[in-house]
């Protein structure tokens, strides 16, 4: 049975934040990336998401996710959710909310354009 792509979108969301660059690998060669927030955009590599997220990841430990909201129609998904986790170096908590519209072909993540939001703390 084929995976929907909001089961797709959430999986992939997991697994890049549980294991890193391995799951970063999954999306095809010819995915696209957005990097949103105060009204620009940036379209990026997979390398350069690969470094930012890498880069992110390292200075955060007891990392978890808290899905808003996850829903898709036809291969378009949207969904939203907070990343908590804590400070590495201080140990102060930190928490950002990160939104996601992708595309979804033949069970992977084909699109996708994510606003992150890094002002939100709590």
């Amino acid at each position: 049975m084929e995976k929907t792509g909001t089961e797709v979108v959430c999986r992939w969301f997991e697994d890049v934040w549980a294991q890193g660059e391995k799951a970063l690998i999954c999306p095809p060669q010819d995915a696209s990336y957005v990097i949103s927030g105060n009204g620009a955009s940036v379209p990026i590599s997979s390398e350069e998401f690969r470094r930012a997220h890498r880069n992110l990841k390292e200075g955060m430990a007891d990392i978890r996710l808290d899905f808003e909201f996850c829903a898709s129609n036809g291969d378009q998904v949207s969904c939203a959710m907070v990343v908590k986790a804590r400070d590495k170096v201080s140990g102060a908590p930190v928490a950002f909310r990160s939104k996601l519209d992708g595309r979804v072909r033949d069970g992977q993540l084909v699109r996708a354009s994510n606003d992150i939001d890094y002002l939100v703390a709590e």
